[in-house]
């Protein structure tokens, strides 16, 4: 008896008490059960409505930065129109003898007509000239009356008349006014400068129709009238704004929640009168930038009606399925738990060593079931209960040793990504949260010949070279710390421990972290130095010819539009040499073409050494070369053509034993006297070029008053131009005027007369270009053309066998001086 106390005195100890409340296991489940299905409902709305507002806060970003696209739009859809408007004037009736003269009353009589249609219809508030001397010469409509104001437009008129360039500034007072501020050019000079102002309301009303949101314009300036609205805690005046009585209330609700203006420079949000708005300012960069802003209120409150009744939507349906779910389970674990209670009752019986008797309860309470389940298998645990604890100890070993094996197939594993770190031909490293980097793989320390340890808690950004993007690059880098971005790209010059760089794209994403010290953001670099290095290369290629590295045309031409530029701003005078290689093509013919392209880099190198290092040389094509030389006179440019021609007669080119002399025909063009932009100069220098070769070559020719005719010069570089693109695709045409015999009446011979076939289809007879060809040198190449088309097409008719016919050729009387000529005929005679 005294044994059978003192256990029960020792499991009441273990059980901790003598009575405890007794509460069903079944209560337990459904109770848990319930507290966590209500969590997931809990977590499943708070994860919805997080979704949704993160989403709706996204999508109202993109709203607001295509607001202020719009804006930006209108604004300079405004200044477009302004200096449209400020070019016509010159051209108005009369006006530009009067501002030529700078006659004020003549200029006031001719504007007159024209201000009521600009103000009425264009709405333009004011409009000023001045002279070419700052002083105002006419005025109308109703400027800000503020001295300090004058003064500024004053100073934007002087800038102007140094500059010669139209600026658009935006001057806030009382109201916003865009403004224009233009020179009036007549003949390329400028003769004084316009004023144009024009209000803002306009374009306020029109970014309501295209956005459907509320606009006003916000000014801070104290001479308002009594009749503006105003906003005392932000000491701000509603200048303009539409639908302007709502949208004032809301502003004052929206003060009473923000002391500070400035915290509409991010999009605010507040409930008036059960509607949501929300709110974004943006800033007018005016002279004085801080007394205006734009302000944008946009109505949400469908879209956020929309997302609470989505949440409470998906509420109702958890709580719902809630409820459902309990009730089943109680059902079944009621059932369930009533044969787990046999068990129960029967486990003491094992505790104390009594088996048998706990076979016989277990067999006794055990009830038959159509399927077995958990609590069937638990009766047939519970019989093998006694025999399965000798085996405990052999089981226990055995998992231990899968524990094991585990641990070591984990270990291989973080092996093997260690190795895929080291051996990846990328730069890979971590970063704490404070931009200090943990770690680095084994690329990174070849590429950079730092170790790991050396760079250990080494801010990141020490390791770039620094430039105007780092400090956006250290926020970039913060905003991916905060979680406000996963990823960034970017490239940047790295250094290097022997004093190198690299050029590396550098990929940053964020990880997840617990601490200050645990990694941050893995950072992967990829070396582009060589990538960086060819397309430098391509970027040169794009303006250079890469036989003779001089500026190809089109680079050449952008230069020399340049200098055309700046000639006519400073008043200095320049020039352009042409010049093309006398007998390049039998140079190539004769000893190859390897020869004519040392030629034309040895041409290349002796114009480098001739001309002024402030002189720009490019070759246009083929044997085609040209010098710009600016600030010149007409003499010096003669010397230095002089020069180039006796340099070229001292250059010789000996290829196979065969020595070959170099000369050339230089056409000069001043400008801007011959010329005032790159197609009329280069026509007049080419001119000129052909007006050398035709006094005997080797020579210059300065283009003269006899050769300035417009017409002329266009002529021949229109027919240049018809002439290359016929040799180019094939385009001209032999015609075979037949001749007969007056005894025979047979016809046996025939005069070959030369067409050209025009783009349009359109045959064009040689009066039209033979001149032109002969004067710039291309009869020679019409000349061989004929030929080789003339005596292909007898040989061809000759060898059917049918006819037996013979050719007159006519060639330009040019042929006589042509030394490729002969060789022809009789190069084509024997192919033939």
């Amino acid at each position: 008896m005294s044994q059978v106390i003192k256990k029960e005195a020792n499991i009441e100890q273990v059980s901790g008490t003598k009575e405890r409340t007794f509460l069903s296991f079944k209560w337990k489940i459904t109770s848990l059960s319930s507290l966590i299905l209500l969590a997931v409902v809990l977590l499943f709305c708070s994860v919805s409505y997080l979704g949704l507002i993160t989403n709706f806060d996204n999508q109202r970003d993109i709203e607001y930065q295509r607001y202020s696209r719009e804006i930006n739009s209108l604004i300079e859809r405004l200044s477009r129109g302004l200096r449209q408007q400020a070019e016509t004037i010159p051209y108005l009736d009369g006006m530009t003898e009067a501002l030529l003269t700078n006659d004020k009353d003549k200029i006031n009589e001719i504007f007159e007509q024209h201000w009521t249609l600009l103000h009425f219809h264009n709405g333009v508030e004011f409009v000023r000239f001045y002279n070419a001397s700052n002083e105002l010469t006419a005025d109308w409509g109703v400027a800000e009356p503020n001295h300090s104001d004058d003064e500024i437009i004053l100073e934007w008129v002087r800038q102007v008349n140094q500059d010669e360039v139209p600026i658009n500034p935006l001057l806030c007072r009382k109201s916003c006014i865009q403004l224009t501020v233009a020179p009036l050019l007549i003949e390329g000079k400028t003769r004084g400068i316009a004023v144009i102002g024009i209000s803002l309301a306009d374009a306020l009303l029109a970014f309501r129709r295209i956005s459907g949101a509320e606009i006003g314009l916000l000014l801070h300036d104290s001479n308002q009238t009594t009749n503006t609205l105003y906003i005392e805690p932000w000491d701000i005046y509603i200048a303009a704004f539409t639908n302007k009585n709502e949208s004032y209330e809301i502003l004052k609700h929206a003060a009473t929640m923000f002391s500070s203006m400035d915290a509409l420079r991010e999009i605010i949000q507040i409930n008036w009168k059960n509607n949501y708005h929300q709110i974004k300012l943006f800033p007018l960069q005016s002279v004085n930038a801080d007394e205006a802003h734009l302000v944008v209120i946009s109505d949400v409150t469908s879209v956020v009606n929309n997302i609470h009744e989505s949440i409470w939507t998906i509420a109702l349906i958890g709580l719902l399925g809630l409820v459902i779910s309990e009730f089943l389970l109680f059902g079944i674990f009621t059932r369930l738990l009533s044969r787990l209670k046999d068990v129960s009752y029967t486990l003491p019986l094992l505790s104390s060593g009594h088996f048998e008797d706990f076979r016989f309860s277990l067999a006794q309470t055990k009830k038959k079931q159509l399927f077995r389940d958990e609590i069937d298998m638990l009766y047939d645990a519970a019989v093998k209960l006694s025999i399965q604890l000798e085996d405990l100890e052999h089981k226990v070993s055995s998992r231990t040793k899968l524990l094991i094996e585990q641990k070591d197939t984990l270990s291989k594993e973080r092996d093997f990504v260690a190795n895929l770190l080291d051996t990846a031909q990328v730069i890979v490293l971590t970063q704490n949260a404070h931009g200090k980097i943990i770690s680095m793989n084994a690329y990174g320390e070849m590429l950079t010949f730092y170790s790991e340890k050396e760079l250990q808690d080494t801010p990141f950004l020490n390791i770039l070279v620094s430039d105007y993007d780092s400090q956006d690059l250290s926020v970039h880098l913060d905003e991916i710390n905060r979680g406000l971005r996963d990823q960034l790209r970017h490239e940047a010059i790295t250094h290097c421990k022997d004093g190198t760089t690299r050029h590396v794209a550098w990929l940053h994403s964020r990880l997840s972290w617990n601490s200050t010290d645990d990694p941050s953001i893995l950072s992967v670099g990829l070396d582009v130095t060589e990538y960086k290095r060819v397309e430098g290369h391509l970027a040169w290629l794009a303006d250079h010819d890469p036989l003779t590295n001089l500026y190809n045309r089109r680079r050449f031409s952008e230069e020399l539009e340049q200098a055309i530029s700046r000639s006519d701003r400073y008043q200095h005078a320049g020039a352009l040499l042409f010049f093309d290689l006398d007998r390049f093509k039998y140079i190539n013919d004769t000893s190859g073409h390897q020869a004519g392209d040392a030629l034309l880099r040895m041409v290349a190198g002796m114009l480098l050494r001739t001309i002024r290092s402030d002189d720009i040389s490019g070759r246009l094509g083929g044997d085609e070369f040209a010098v710009i030389l600016p600030e010149i006179s007409t003499g010096g440019a003669i010397e230095v053509a002089k020069k180039i021609l006796t340099h070229l007669n001292e250059t010789q080119l000996t290829i196979n034993s065969r020595t070959h002399k170099v000369s050339a025909s230089v056409g000069i063009a001043i400008f801007p006297e011959h010329g005032e932009n790159v197609h009329d100069l280069l026509a007049a220098a080419d001119l000129a070029m052909y007006q050398a070769k035709d006094t005997g070559r080797n020579a210059w020719y300065l283009f003269s008053n006899e050769d300035r005719s417009r017409e002329r010069v266009q002529t021949l570089v229109y027919w240049k131009e018809k002439i290359e693109y016929a040799l180019l695709h094939d385009s001209f045409i032999l015609y075979l005027q037949p001749i007969m015999d007056i005894q025979t009446h047979e016809i046996k011979h025939y005069e070959v007369l030369l067409r050209m076939l025009d783009s349009d289809g359109s045959i064009l007879s040689p009066a039209g270009f033979i001149s032109a060809a002969e004067h710039t040198g291309l009869i020679h190449s019409i000349d061989h053309l004929v030929l080789r088309k003339a005596i292909t097409q007898a040989a061809k008719i000759n060898q059917s066998g049918k006819h037996k016919i013979s050719f007159s050729i006519n060639l330009s009387a040019h042929a006589f001086n042509d030394p490729e000529l002969l060789p022809i005929i009789k190069q084509e005679l024997i192919s033939h």
